[in-house]
């Protein structure tokens, strides 16, 4: 059986799309690159795209000779500005390609990969934005797309594909002040690249070969008896007309911070490879899977981490994100590398097994959020942080006994799992005060389960023959829950009350095929209900960053979400709980990160909230 508990953790743009879309209209910034298997990212600087009422005047201007599908390319552009990528969305796809001149044409495919990288999905986003010609685009639609390559490739890991993006964007930027964000970004890109690569240049004194050689001579400028002034000199003599032969240089000089030089790395099973860099400041490291089997539950967490980084930035600076793939070597020899490369926060692993690696490894010189949650595990500078089904399980007895329930009976699945669940789910209703009178299981592949509820709903009548009033807890998926709420309801009364763990709902509303699960209640992420948790990071605005996703990965975005917001909350959350996105999120006396959740009933097949558990 896996360490890394599916069930456990799953069932168990701004607003969002505004913030993101600003970051990616930007002119230029200072997003630094990435590689393969790590990949880093900074906050873009604001952009000077057109506003919403511009384009709005724009669209008037339009509509008398324009046609229909222009129109709604004018009003997908605007709904994108404003930070409505879902709008965006519906608003092109009744646009007919077949309509369009060659600048509209470009344009669509400009919006389509922009909504594509809003959502997350940079590879797709660089399929979409490849078709694009920017020589057609007005000026600000070709810096908008520059910018939008060099932030996909610098999220796929192909650094010097973002960078040669940069290099085009340089030229066509004439605000001095972006010309040197944009240099700034290209340095911070190229020094997260090894030495070997960098002294890889062509042979001609191009751009790009400038840019490489100036990269490694920063890099190393720290090193004893490096002669960092002379260096730069004859850098200047062989590249005389690049770029950063102008003041941009001595600015960047002056305003960035050491880079240290690359650690010396002997190989060996403990190295990861590549090597990575060490970073030019301070770092969040994330330790997620970017391969494997657990792909994408990695990206469903790094979806929501990254825009609540990108909804903070928006509004300060902020430490830069820099991903590891925790999936290509040893978690131990990860984390080392990361604090290495400057983390002063690991956010990560999400498997269970490397966090009891991770804590059996010694002393965490750097405080580490797991994203799992392994139990009798407790250790200093390690916070375990995730969709943890023991939660669950206190918040549903806790609601059915505040709702003056003392007898119940437990169904849950024949499976490891569903034998855990009902572990905690006896424990959670007893230490409340309950009596469990009856457990039943059933075959998570049958569709008949007649004879399992007979069974289950037989202490519902007492030895007198009266029936008593019965809480009936039940563990199952929404494909089993339709096939056992009706066979429940047949035999239900006043005086039975149905309460479900939350892998009963996915977070993807099916009023059409809900209606079979009645009045059934059930305790959940907050997140998931718009009245309880609203804003930038509600589940409405971040649509875009789920839609895609598994019906068992949806709640993963929360706990990304959570997971960055949750960082500078660490030392106070044991006295002051945080009202998070997965629950009200305190610490226990073993540094693990308790959810207090918001409870729902179905409503004609529509979960309709309640108010948090207390």
């Amino acid at each position: 059986m896996s360490a890394f508990n599916l069930a456990a953790i799953m069932p168990r743009r701004l607003p969002g799309c505004c913030v993101f879309g600003l970051l990616l209209l930007s002119a230029c910034a200072g997003e630094p690159p990435t590689r393969k298997p790590q990949f880093e990212v900074k906050p873009p600087a604001s952009a000077k795209r057109p506003k919403p009422a511009e384009a709005a005047t724009t669209a008037r201007s339009y509509r008398l000779h324009d046609s229909r599908s222009a129109l709604r390319l004018l009003d997908a552009d605007t709904r994108l500005q404003a930070g409505d990528s879902n709008g965006a969305r519906q608003a092109l796809d009744g646009v007919n390609p077949a309509e369009l001149n060659p600048e509209q044409t470009s344009k669509y495919k400009l919006l389509d990969g922009e909504i594509a990288l809003s959502s997350g999905d940079a590879e797709s986003a660089v399929r979409k934005l490849e078709g694009v010609r920017p020589a057609v685009l007005a000026e600000a639609d070709q810096i908008a797309y520059y910018q939008s390559m060099a932030f996909a490739h610098s999220l796929t890991g192909d650094v010097l594909a973002g960078v040669r993006m940069r290099l085009k964007l340089g030229r066509i930027l004439t605000d001095r002040d972006r010309q040197k964000q944009n240099i700034v970004a290209i340095l911070d890109a190229l020094s997260v690249l090894p030495n070997e690569t960098l002294s890889t240049t062509a042979s001609v004194a191009d751009e790009l070969s400038g840019w490489m050689a100036l990269a490694k001579i920063l890099k190393q400028r720290n090193l004893p008896g490096f002669d960092s002034a002379g260096q730069i000199q004859q850098w200047k003599q062989t590249f005389p007309g690049h770029p950063a032969n102008a003041d941009y240089l001595q600015a960047y000089l002056n305003g960035a911070p050491a880079v240290a030089a690359e650690p010396a790395a002997e190989p060996g099973p403990e190295t990861p490879q590549p090597a990575a860099t060490a970073a030019s400041g301070p770092i969040i490291a994330v330790l997620l899977p970017n391969s494997g089997q657990y792909a994408a539950a990695g990206k469903a967490v790094r979806n929501g981490l990254a825009t609540a980084y990108r909804l903070a930035a928006s509004a300060a600076p902020q430490p830069a994100l820099k991903y590891y793939d925790s999936e290509t070597g040893d978690i131990v020899a990860l984390y080392k590398q990361a604090v290495a490369d400057g983390a002063k926060q690991v956010i990560g692993p999400l498997v269970k097994e490397q966090i009891q690696t991770l804590a059996d490894s010694g002393e965490l010189s750097v405080p580490v959020l797991a994203l799992n949650h392994v139990e009798n595990l407790s250790k200093a500078n390690l916070y375990q942080f995730g969709l943890s089904p023991i939660d669950d399980a206190e918040q549903l007895a806790l609601k059915a006994r505040r709702d003056g329930l003392q007898n119940a009976v437990l169904l849950t699945p024949e499976t490891p799992q569903g034998q855990r669940i009902r572990h905690y789910l006896m424990s959670a209703w007893q230490a409340a005060g309950g009596s469990v009178l009856g457990v039943q299981s059933y075959d998570p592949k049958s569709r008949d389960f007649s004879a399992v509820v007979k069974a289950l709903l037989a202490p519902s009548v007492n030895a007198a023959g009266e029936k008593q009033a019965l809480a009936v807890f039940i563990s199952a998926g929404p494909e089993q829950a339709r096939e056992i709420a009706p066979q429940l309801r047949y035999s239900q009364s006043s005086e039975l009350a149905v309460y479900a763990m939350p892998n009963i709902y996915s977070g993807r509303p099916n009023p059409a095929k809900d209606t079979e699960l009645g009045k059934i209640a059930f305790c959940d992420l907050p997140w998931l209900f718009g009245e309880v948790y609203g804003g930038p990071l509600s589940q409405q605005a971040l649509q875009s960053a789920w839609q895609g996703l598994s019906d068992s990965q949806i709640k993963l975005v929360a706990l990304g979400v959570d997971a960055f917001n949750l960082l500078g909350q660490l030392g106070q959350l044991a006295a002051t709980p945080y009202p998070g996105a997965t629950g009200r999120l305190a610490l226990n006396g073993e540094n693990r990160i308790t959810r207090k959740l918001a409870c729902a009933e179905f409503k004609a097949g529509v979960p309709a909230a309640a108010a948090y558990v207390e």
